[in-house]
């Protein structure tokens, strides 16, 4: 609270009632809103679970947690902090059934829409979006228009209202007929989805919304839980989410909300500016609090972006509600960074080329003399910002060839990626083995380094005997291949064959992951990783989204196989889904290229906006596919031309980025016929344009000349050839929380730790893993449904605990009902045998009918069923799941945890740590707290039907603990060495593809 300025400490301490704080560019939004979160539960105004945070990204809400639980004290069951579709997702989940909705429900995603639509098009009866030779032309349209209707709270009969609607169609049948068409198409689409029990994204707030309004002790339950609501970026919620914040909210709201009109940049996704320049008309008696201290920028930076953004009033908030929005640097804050620049040095900068490539070889110029003439600059301090994800690949080549590092995060594009490419073609060798295609790219691999002789000798006999690649490998003797060669063809053979085999009766994943460790692939990507290879690093980060990507697959397919597989992958290519690809939080010491809109909460000391020509920024007006009817719409429309203003605020955020130096850059020549206008930004900020002649000259830069050669004349660009990037060093991502089964794993061995929990190379299953979550799964669901018969509800929406068991003759799900449980638990995955798989479950049943006759006539209402927590142990966050927590006589808790596998007479060890761990939780956490304190730790062997139960000292707490804090210590200092040893290698799933292996 000491660091806040007045604004900053005045938005965190007021809580009587709506706020809204208009927080300017850096002027530390992110820091008010975790302060006052985090304000609310030290000064003891609300407990962690009676407060909710909203926000729009996963990433987002994952840096608000973070910063929340780096400042209270205090471990919590449930914080909610969390995107507006995660939120919507649990309340459903919990509630769906009281409004006709399975509980049961998917959520699918755009392409997953896509093909639900495509395999059903015959039931749309589509006759005007149903173009001839391509029926599924429009089904992207289709579905985007239809969640933005939800967004707009729109139903299909709206539409059909609108479309009988006779002075709207009285000289228009044809707009009747596609206005009918489309709200038809709407109601079969969710029809489609309501039957095959999945919600798309627009569903998570339309039905939830439908639930608040439809069921008021619903609402009141959310209400009193959440007694203070904060709403993170406000400008871009849709109608429908402002809708379900006032809802929440009540008449009387603790309600929040942080935003700034002019870096609404969303409106692609459904953001409505409109939401936030009417939040005071709904709350008169808001108070106003503006941040307009900004702690990024130089005043020069910050009056250019003032300077543009007045041209989009009057729909801004400083006209509507008489507020001063002008941003003052803090240069001279202790905690500012940046250089402030002399009173004869420019901060802002438009260079007009005559060329795309005279434009890029400035940029590349630019960065490398500002990283020659300043010693603390990195080139992590550069960041080329784009419009478009295409209009990057220039800058690119340039730095490629500059020698200059770089990073370009792509949102998308897995599918494209070499090693995902090798993983889809084994399968299509497995579906086809007479696909040369698919064959001829296995054979590429790089781990088998067949020579180029050897690959034509392949071709052209291959071709010469009109066979097959597949055959071909059969006949390399015959074709003159190498010794070394043949080897390897004899190899690759075997693996597919044995991939045959297995895809009769495995998994996709089963399969895949054989191929990969047979291969070599998996042990050839962990030895590159050790020796700081980032392609080969990149790599395992690729092929674990992709391992996940066909896990999801399975456990949504009645049946998987191969085949099935790849026919659902070419929908999904059919689509235009390309895969999401990885994004890290941090990147390896780089130049930035980055688009504008991923650029957002982003800054650097240089930045260079570039491609600033009319029709590339600002982007040309396209298009909204179908169009909302303006009868239909909600909310309220700009005065001036909204698309303008958008990109106008764009253009505002990619200024806000600079700290110290931005530069402008334009070119006359993009390729086109025609030479390119300069964008009316530019003009706005009162850029003239120069002659072409003089286009290397910048209208504003200091005098001297850019003299210095992309193409290595300067001592630095040399340096930089020189060096080999490909081995620089690659920024981990470790985690903020830790779990003790990555405790344990470190406390194994370092190097395993790594190879699981930070890179997440895939492992190989077992079948005690499979077996044991069978059963577990199996318990979990009897006692969910116990508490249901019982009428035994939680108390809260997330898990809080049960106060109080109800004290009668308890009803319980038959035996049959149980063995039924087991039955959809079962995971049939990783078992050696036919007949092991058998053995192991007629296991289960029979541990399972022992169970339930032990317990017959006995049965004990859980207080807490999978129980999830967070606590601190020193500075460090640790989180956990409890199995069970039951009520003892004496009003303690006994925590219960199922172990399958052989009992144990006494629990020592690393088993005793797990269960202490749980025992500091229930002390730590105020839900606990309050109604008992441990009185047992109990290790449940279900195999033999025994208890093992012991309650740790003060001593083992204090000792654990200690433990625990070293460990994490370790972990945090990037100390990963290797630790083999007879029995850790033994036992690790990694043995096989680990080089320190003993």
């Amino acid at each position: 609270m000491q660091t806040l300025n007045k604004a900053q400490k005045e938005a965190v301490e007021y809580n009587n009632g709506p706020l809204i704080i208009v927080a300017g560019a850096g002027t530390g939004k992110t820091t008010v809103i975790t302060q006052k979160i985090a304000y609310l539960i030290e000064q003891k105004l609300a407990t962690p679970e009676e407060v909710l945070a909203l926000t729009f990204t996963e990433k987002a809400a994952d840096e608000m947690l973070t910063r929340v639980d780096n400042l209270i004290e205090i471990g919590y069951v449930d914080l909610q902090i969390s995107t507006f579709h995660s939120f919507c997702q649990k309340i459903l989940e919990k509630y769906a059934l009281d409004i006709g909705l399975s509980n049961k429900f998917k959520l699918a995603t755009e392409s997953e829409a896509w093909m639900l639509m495509r395999k059903n098009l015959d039931k749309f009866n589509l006759d005007y979006y149903s173009p001839l030779g391509n029926p599924s032309g429009h089904i992207h349209e289709l579905i985007t228009h239809f969640n933005k209707c939800k967004d707009e709270l729109i139903t299909p009969d709206d539409y059909l209202n609108l479309a009988e609607d006779n002075k709207l169609n009285k000289d228009n049948t044809d707009e009747k007929t596609r206005l009918s068409e489309v709200a038809n198409a709407y109601h079969t689409y969710n029809q489609l989805l309501l039957e095959n029990e999945a919600l798309d994204f627009g569903d998570l707030i339309f039905y939830t919304l439908k639930l608040l309004q439809t069921r008021e002790n619903i609402t009141d339950k959310l209400r009193k839980r959440f007694k203070y609501i904060l709403i993170d970026e406000f400008q871009d919620v849709n109608w429908a989410q402002y809708q379900l914040v006032q809802l929440l909210a009540g008449e009387n709201p603790n309600l929040t909300v942080v935003g700034d009109d002019d870096q609404s940049i969303y409106a692609f996704r459904g953001a409505s500016v409109s939401n936030i320049l009417r939040f005071k008309d709904d709350f008169p008696k808001a108070k106003e609090i503006v941040l307009n201290e900004n702690y990024r920028s130089n005043q020069e930076i910050l009056d250019t972006a003032y300077k543009l953004i007045q041209n989009n009033n009057p729909d801004r908030l400083e006209v509507k509600l008489k507020l001063d929005k002008k941003l003052i640097s803090r240069a001279n804050h202790p905690e500012f960074t940046s250089k402030v620049p002399s009173s004869d040095e420019k901060s802002v900068v438009h260079i007009m080329c005559s060329t795309i490539d005279e434009e890029v070889k400035t940029v590349v110029r630019e960065i490398i003399r500002a990283k020659e003439n300043d010693s603390n600059v990195v080139w992590d301090d550069f960041a080329i910002l784009v419009r478009a994800n295409s209009h990057s690949e220039p800058f690119m080549a340039a730095l490629e060839k500059a020698g200059v590092p770089y990073e370009f995060l792509a949102a998308s594009g897995l599918y494209r990626q070499p090693i995902v490419l090798d993983c889809i073609n084994y399968f299509r060798v497995l579906e086809n083995f007479y696909d040369s295609q698919s064959i001829y790219r296995l054979l590429c691999m790089p781990v088998w380094k067949i020579n180029e002789q050897d690959m034509q000798k392949l071709s052209y006999n291959a071709k010469r005997k009109s066979v097959s690649f597949y055959e071909a490998l059969k006949r390399t003797g015959e074709f003159g291949v190498s010794e070394n060669g043949q080897k390897n063809t004899s190899a690759i053979l075997n693996i597919i064959q044995i991939g045959l085999q297995k895809s009769k009766t495995e998994k996709p994943t089963v399969i895949l992951y054989n191929f990969l460790e047979q291969t070599g692939l998996l042990e050839l990507l962990t030895k590159e990783e050790q020796k700081g290879n980032r392609e080969m690093i990149r790599q395992i980060y690729q092929l674990k989204e992709f391992f996940e990507y066909v896990n999801e697959y399975e456990s949504e397919t009645s049946n998987p196989n191969i085949v099935g597989f790849l026919e659902h992958f070419h929908y999904v290519l059919e689509s235009g889904d390309m895969g999401a690809l990885y994004q890290p939080s941090d990147t390896p010491d780089s130049v930035n290229i980055i688009t504008v809109h991923k650029a957002k909460g982003l800054e650097f000391k240089y930045v260079f906006v570039v491609n600033l020509v009319e029709d590339r920024f600002p982007a040309r007006r396209r298009g909204e596919g179908i169009e909302i009817p303006a009868e239909l719409i909600k909310e309220q429309l700009s005065e001036g031309d909204s698309h303008c203003q958008e990109e106008r605020r764009l253009f505002y955020v990619a200024i806000t980025r600079a700290k110290e130096k931005l530069f402008l850059l334009s070119a006359d020549d993009y390729g086109g016929a025609r030479a390119k206008k300069i964008s009316r930004f530019l003009a706005e900020l009162g850029f003239s344009v120069i002659p072409t002649t003089h286009s290397l000259r910048s209208v504003q830069a200091p005098e001297e000349t850019l003299s210095q050669s992309i193409n290595g004349q300067g001592s630095l660009v040399g340096a930089i050839l020189a060096r080999d990037d490909n081995k620089a060093d690659f920024i981990y991502q470790l985690p903020d929380v830790f779990s003790f089964s990555q405790i344990k794993s470190y406390s194994t061995c370092p190097y395993q730790y790594k190879l699981a929990h930070i890179l997440k190379i895939p492992t190989k299953g077992s079948a005690s893993f499979s077996f044991g979550k069978s059963v577990h799964g199996a318990m979990h669901k009897f006692y969910e449904r116990l508490c249901e018969l019982n009428d035994v509800r939680q108390d809260s929406l997330f898990d809080a605990p049960r106060k109080n068991a109800p004290i009668k003759t308890t009803k319980a799900p038959s035996l049959d009902k149980l063995l039924v449980f087991y039955e959809e638990s079962w995971i049939e995955d990783w078992y050696n045998t036919k007949l092991q798989r058998e053995e192991y479950y007629q296991l289960g049943k029979d541990i399972l009918r022992e169970f339930y006759k032990s317990e017959e006539n006995n049965w004990t209402i859980p207080v807490g069923l999978e129980s999830s927590f967070k606590i601190k142990i020193g500075n460090y966050l640790v989180r956990g799941q409890i199995d069970r927590i039951d009520r003892l006589p004496d009003g303690s808790f006994e925590i219960i945890d199922y172990k399958t596998g052989k009992a144990k007479e006494k629990v020592e060890g690393e088993d005793k740590d797990q269960l202490i761990i749980y025992q500091i939780a229930l002390r730590q956490l105020p839900e606990y707290r309050e109604i008992g304190a441990p009185g047992k730790l109990t290790f449940y062997y279900l195999n033999d039907n025994k208890r093992v139960s012991f309650l740790g000292n003060e001593k083992e707490i204090s000792k654990l603990q200690e433990k625990l804090i070293k460990t994490i210590e370790q972990i945090n200092s990037g100390n990963f060495s290797a630790t083999p040893g007879q029995h850790t290698c033994k036992y690790c799933d990694f043995k096989n593809i680990c080089q320190y292996k003993v």
